[in-house]
């Protein structure tokens, strides 16, 4: 049975009161968050009226229609993926993609538009490892955005050992979506024959990977574009205080069972928010396995919650979620998904016959190694 849908939602999760933070995993003081916000004053959020905003994606969708195609990688997946992103994108974002859509003057502008948003948004939100190359914008507001933000990097992150633990606090010891309780904390309790158990792990809204690198170095200029982009096309994101030093604050944590964490990852799995506090509609997509699918609820919703002795920890934030949401969208929407999977079996595939695959008469094809190795990175 679903939750019942009464509590209406506020306008912006900003507006709500102050709520009690973790001593642990606490947000950084509102000093630093007031420094990075003036830093990055130059990031002002595209916006159109209600009823300008048609006109501007319907130029955009023209502009789209008019791309000829010139052999470029991934081109076939050009039109769709834009047209995703202006589709499903939020308010502010949406705006942002469409007006460099219709500013790119040649096809090769273009096409850079749709590989910036592949390689600086696509790609490190899907592959929570170390962050990508990312191809430039061709437009020069959205480089000096870049800049902008590199001067707000400073140190990397670590993982915090107590993020699982308190996320599975705040979570009832249970994924927050099948509802099975983590196994650990099952045999706490005695091995119980009616409760459905296994792994669970703490989950990144916003994958850790943002805020990791080589601390012996500076930060690279792929974070820094890769946060440009996020910010750019999820202006919430940004205004909900997510940051290099913030990644790891709970309210970018969630609870899940090791394989729905996975599933998570590839965006075939998202929580799409309600117009109710707290009540998401569980939006699975076509690759999400079918027998995974039984162990989801029958109802289709979650209803997220505190544990009794958590209230001072903070939920999952909807605008984060609705972030993940959005782009499952647009990645199953207009094939990027299968795209970003299929070149990263690939390059995994061939790391693991590398040694097999080195001749000693020197004549390896060292360039499939590397178009396989820096897939992301080609740009026609």
């Amino acid at each position: 049975m679903a939750p019942r849908l009464k509590r209406q939602r506020s306008a912006s999760p900003s507006n709500s009161a102050p709520r009690r933070r973790s001593a642990r995993l606490e947000t950084k003081p509102a000093s630093s968050s007031q420094r990075l916000q003036r830093d990055l004053s130059i990031m002002s959020t595209d916006t159109e009226s209600s009823a300008t905003w048609p006109s501007l994606a319907a130029a955009a969708k023209e502009r789209l229609a008019k791309y000829q195609p010139e052999h470029r990688v991934h081109e076939h997946i050009l039109q769709p993926s834009l047209d995703a992103f202006i589709t499903w994108l939020p308010e502010g974002g949406r705006e942002s993609v469409a007006r460099d859509i219709v500013n790119a003057t040649t096809d090769k502008d273009l096409y850079d538009v749709f590989h910036n948003l592949l390689t600086g948004l696509a790609v490190p939100m899907k592959a929570r490892s170390k962050q990508q190359s990312v191809t430039e914008s061709p437009h020069p507001r959205r480089q000096a955005n870049v800049e902008a933000v590199a001067a707000t990097l400073k140190q990397p992150e670590t993982r915090d050992p107590a993020f699982r633990d308190l996320c599975l606090r705040r979570d009832h010891n249970c994924c927050v979506i099948t509802s099975q309780m983590d196994t650990d904390y099952w045999e706490k309790l005695g091995c119980p024959d009616d409760i459905n158990f296994g792994p669970t792990e703490g989950t990144h809204i916003i994958p850790f990977s943002y805020a990791s690198w080589d601390k012996s170095s500076k930060p690279p200029n792929d974070s820094s574009s890769a946060w440009e982009v996020l910010w750019r096309c999820f202006p919430r994101v940004r205004q909900q205080g997510v940051y290099v030093e913030t990644i790891n604050n709970l309210s970018n944590g969630i609870t899940l069972r090791d394989s729905v964490h996975t599933q998570f990852g590839k965006f075939s799995i998202a929580l799409k928010p309600t117009n109710c506090d707290n009540i998401y509609e569980i939006k699975v997509f076509r690759r999400y396995p079918n027998l995974d699918r039984q162990q989801l609820p029958e109802s289709g919703y979650i209803e997220l919650k505190k544990a009794d002795d958590a209230q001072d920890l903070d939920l999952p934030s909807p605008a984060l979620l609705d972030c993940h949401y959005r782009l499952a969208e647009i990645l199953n929407a207009s094939g990027m998904a299968e795209v970003i999977e299929r070149n990263f079996r690939k390059w995994e595939d061939l790391k693991g016959s590398a040694p097999n695959l080195l001749r000693a008469d020197g004549g390896t094809d060292i360039g499939h190694f590397l178009r396989a190795g820096l897939w992301e990175r080609v740009a026609g």
